[in-house]
């Protein structure tokens, strides 16, 4: 019984014995010995086929395991490295919607200003338009302008030199009338009211005619009801 439980391989067969734990020995041992394949003791520790096949399959197995539990923190690793990107990633694609949002909103703003802008420039190039033609007119009437205006000055120069010319014929006609009304008054009681007097009787007299003297410079009715000593 006891040999049944303790392996006794060939030294054939230790190159795969030197890979495996001592237990999967024990259970590769008992399955050779078992009533399944039911090997004698004597060839379980020989050289024969299915030892070499059963400890073959027990080495692939337990490489297989080893790989496993090797790479078991490694998936874990990765799935934890997997999610936290996952994680970043769902961050990043908010971030990024709502940077889109932005920009549409930007890009409508935009949009909108540009319209603004399209018709305001529109405008101003009518205004622009106009501001043209009325400059091109009135460069236009410049000339005739000038011309207007020299004739112009010629008969304000015309009508100065008659208004002078009719002035000093006023003064004349004064000077004659208060030198007949001075020999008429000479040999009369009472004097004109309408002809400034040589000597002023009062204070109020000289004040009163000074007025109508200056009243007569731009009212014609003055000028004409009154006479005034040069």
């Amino acid at each position: 019984m006891t040999g049944i439980l303790t392996p006794s391989f060939h030294i054939y067969y230790s190159k795969q014995l030197n890979q495996l734990p001592h237990s999967i020995k024990i259970d590769v041992w008992r399955c050779l010995t078992s009533r399944k394949h039911l090997l004698p003791i004597e060839q379980a520790s020989s050289i024969h086929p299915e030892v070499e096949d059963l400890l073959n399959k027990a080495v692939g197995n337990y490489i297989k395991q080893k790989e496993r539990q090797k790479m078991k923190p490694i998936t874990s690793d990765c799935e934890t490295s997997l999610r936290q990107e996952n994680e970043e990633l769902c961050i990043s694609k908010q971030v990024l919607e709502k940077k889109i949002e932005k920009l549409l909103d930007l890009q409508e703003q935009y949009k909108s200003c540009e319209v603004v802008m399209t018709r305001s420039l529109e405008e101003s190039g009518g205004k622009v338009t106009q501001l043209s033609d009325s400059v091109a007119f009135f460069k236009s009437i410049i000339p005739d302008t000038r011309k207007a205006i020299a004739s112009g000055e010629k008969s304000i120069d015309i009508l100065e030199n008659k208004c002078q010319h009719l002035e000093d014929i006023i003064s004349a006609k004064d000077r004659k009338i208060i030198a007949l009304v001075d020999q008429i008054l000479s040999k009369m009681k009472h004097s004109d009211v309408t002809i400034e007097p040589k000597i002023y009787s009062s204070t109020h007299k000289r004040k009163l005619w000074m007025k109508r003297r200056s009243e007569s410079e731009h009212d014609l009715e003055t000028r004409k009801k009154y006479t005034f000593r040069p």
